[in-house]
């Protein structure tokens, strides 16, 4: 029989009064963040495709990478933020099951680095840096792998 072990962190976070009061909760709340948060992701991942699409060859070629940069970076950061925060809610509502989840923790790898290359192709593109395609494809593509492995956590 193998014994789950986590990290002091995760089991500190497990005892807070926010992952207690999230659990008595309504399942309505529950389901009210998850929505929240896939609006979080809807509105990120849009803005960042119209981005990423550009960047790469693929419409709006009427339009300079940096104007559509420019344009979308309030919505894409607010989408970014709102799931972020949101999705750190849903995580601590169930903080062990989800750390217990190899998948969780390969979209935590995923999500990072997705978020990180996101913010420095944005600024990149801002500031006519001409970033690289292969780049902007590599972003979209995890960005849906991202989403992907998010809707497997549930599942496994």
């Amino acid at each position: 029989m193998s014994v789950h072990t986590h990290p002091a962190v995760i089991e500190w976070l497990a005892q807070t009064s926010v992952a207690h009061t999230f659990n008595e909760a309504d399942p309505w709340i529950f389901a009210a963040v998850m929505s929240i948060h896939l609006l979080g992701i809807a509105l990120a991942f849009g803005t960042s495709l119209i981005l990423d699409l550009r960047l790469v060859g693929i419409g709006l070629r009427a339009s300079s990478a940096a104007s559509i940069a420019q344009n979308v970076q309030p919505y894409l950061l607010a989408g970014l933020s709102v799931a972020l925060l949101s999705g750190f809610w849903l995580f601590v509502a169930d903080v062990l099951k989800f750390w217990a989840n190899p998948v969780f923790k390969t979209k935590l790898v995923l999500l990072i680095v997705m978020t990180v290359a996101q913010i420095w192709l944005l600024r990149s593109a801002k500031h006519d840096a001409a970033p690289a395609r292969p780049v902007a494809a590599l972003i979209a593509l995890t960005w849906l792998a991202t989403i992907i492995a998010g809707r497997l956590i549930g599942l496994l």
